[in-house]
């Protein structure tokens, strides 16, 4: 059976670019494996050699010109599932498609806070006409859909992303008093939010590491620290080997505005980290399980410092809330993920 994903890059750091190495590789000895990219570049995270790439970059930037490529490789490698991981690009790559060859929607991006351009719209409701399969990530993802659209409501399968790092070694590093918030983009990840909440919460012998960062956003933070007379905050760019920040934290923080189902979120209590969210994002409480504390999103950045001063003065509550972590953890494993693919293809 052949199999192939488009994503517009893999040299991104991203949780959507990370699930689709992982599912790549846990595939390729069963099947043969392509992914289409937009922008050409090394995979951040590892991925099998094995796995056959295609750089769309070289052709025609037209709409028509893409997808008439896209049929082409299809057909010519009479691929049997064509994967595409955003339902707003199918009509600029994925409008024509071989008899062979059935779509199915990896829906990475929450519905409510998607895009809603015209022409998204028409290219999210072509899709759902489409399909052979919408994969969601989350409960509340399901439901959503199933709202959008009745015609969803046959094609609709959860499957959670599974945690990427190693099991947990060691017990948690609760002693260690570190916060930690991963992220690359400053206003969908609250970064700024969490500044002024730093600047409110009272506990100083704490410190904080925000990972993830571009250049320009690393400039950004600084010169907010800088002007709030900030201290006890290192700043990281991209890291491929996260595990090292999970194992040296205590507690993770979630200040998003906007989220869909946050790997790093189920990873982090694979490590022990109790997290700390805002509570208007469905998805993300989904993943919890009394393993956190939730903030209310319309107290921003006073409400989250109030959770940290809570937290980090309470050590039992830190210890419960670090056990029910790893606990929670155990929902999330490749096995049943790779299980659960396997069986959507052989549908």
């Amino acid at each position: 059976m052949k199999i192939a994903f488009l994503i517009n890059n893999l040299s991104n750091s991203g949780g959507t670019q990370r699930m689709l190495c992982v599912l790549s590789n846990l595939l390729i000895d069963q099947f043969d494996i392509t992914i289409f990219v937009h922008k050409a570049g090394a995979s951040f995270y590892q991925l099998d050699t094995r796995v056959n790439i295609i750089d769309l970059s070289s052709e025609k930037s037209g709409i028509f010109s893409k997808n008439i490529k896209i049929y082409k490789i299809l057909k010519e490698k009479r691929i049997d599932f064509y994967i595409n991981l955003d339902s707003n690009s199918i009509l600029f790559n994925g409008f024509f498609l071989p008899r062979k060859t059935k779509l199915i929607l990896w829906e990475h991006f929450s519905l409510e806070t998607n895009y809603n351009k015209l022409i998204f719209k028409l290219s999210r409701f072509y899709a759902v006409l489409k399909c052979f399969k919408i994969i969601v990530l989350s409960q509340s993802e399901l439901v959503a859909w199933k709202k959008y659209n009745k015609l969803c409501i046959d094609k609709l399968s959860l499957i959670y992303n599974p945690l990427t790092v190693s099991p947990l070694l060691a017990p948690p590093s609760l002693l260690k008093k570190k916060f930690l918030a991963i992220g690359n983009d400053i206003t969908v990840k609250g970064f700024d939010i969490l500044l002024d909440a730093w600047e409110l919460q009272k506990n100083k012998e704490w410190s904080l590491q925000i990972v993830g960062l571009s250049k320009s956003d690393i400039d950004m933070l600084n010169r907010i620290i800088f002007e709030k007379k900030l201290s006890n905050i290192q700043l990281f760019g991209r890291i491929s080997n996260i595990e090292k920040f999970y194992q040296n934290a205590t507690v993770f923080l979630l200040p998003s505005r906007k989220e869909a189902t946050p790997l790093v979120l189920i990873e982090s209590q694979a490590y022990g980290l109790p997290a700390i969210v805002f509570d208007h994002l469905p998805g993300v409480l989904e993943l919890l399980n009394d393993s956190g504390i939730i903030v209310d999103y319309k107290q921003k950045s006073t409400g989250f410092a109030a959770a940290m001063d809570k937290i980090s003065n309470d050590f039992e509550y830190l210890k419960s809330l670090s056990s029910a972590a790893i606990m929670n953890s155990h929902r999330f494993n490749t096995e049943s993920f790779k299980k659960s693919w396997v069986e959507i293809f052989n549908d």
